[in-house]
Parts: structure tokens; sequence; C-alpha cells
């Protein structure tokens, strides 16, 4: 039986697409009921991965932190030197 070039890419092209169908998109743990309710796992909101909402609150709470000194300051009327003088009084 002789078989010519036509016969023979007939039969490599049934054989790669055999493959193809048969295990070309398996994978281990790519189920689809893992991946539909979190579609972007790295994702903590639309913006910010966990690490950069840390750093975030991190550098508010620092700043609030520092801050609350001048809050006070102004709340006890020491932050400057009263005005009701009729003197001149650098400030």
């Amino acid at each position: 039986m002789k078989m010519n070039n036509k016969s023979g890419l007939i039969l490599l092209a049934a054989a790669a697409g055999a493959v193809i169908v048969l295990g070309g998109c398996a994978t281990e743990n790519g189920t689809h009921s893992k991946v539909v309710h979190n579609l972007s796992p790295e994702m903590l909101s639309l913006t910010h991965r966990p690490v950069d909402a840390q750093n975030k609150t991190s550098l508010t709470w620092n700043a609030d932190k520092r801050m609350i000194w001048n809050d006070l300051s102004r709340a006890a009327l020491t932050d400057r030197p009263s005005r009701l003088s009729k003197y001149p009084i650098p400030h």
C-alpha cells in the first residue's frame, strides 16, 4: 500500500487535531468553579492590592498621629500669641 503526500497530510492533520481536542486545554486545578466568584484574587479593591491598602492605611495613621499635636495646641490656644494686645507681638 502506497501513501501519497495528500493522504499523509490528512493523516497528520487528523492526529494533531485529536491531540488538541483530547488534551490541549486540560489543566490540573483550573476548574471554572474555582475562578468564577473571584476573577482577580490578587486585588482587594478596584485599584489596590492588599499590600497597597495596608501601606495607605499605615501612612494615614502615621499622619493622623502627627497632626493630633497641631490640633491639641489649637484647641488649647497655645499655637500662637494672643491678638488682643494693643502692642505688636512677634509670631
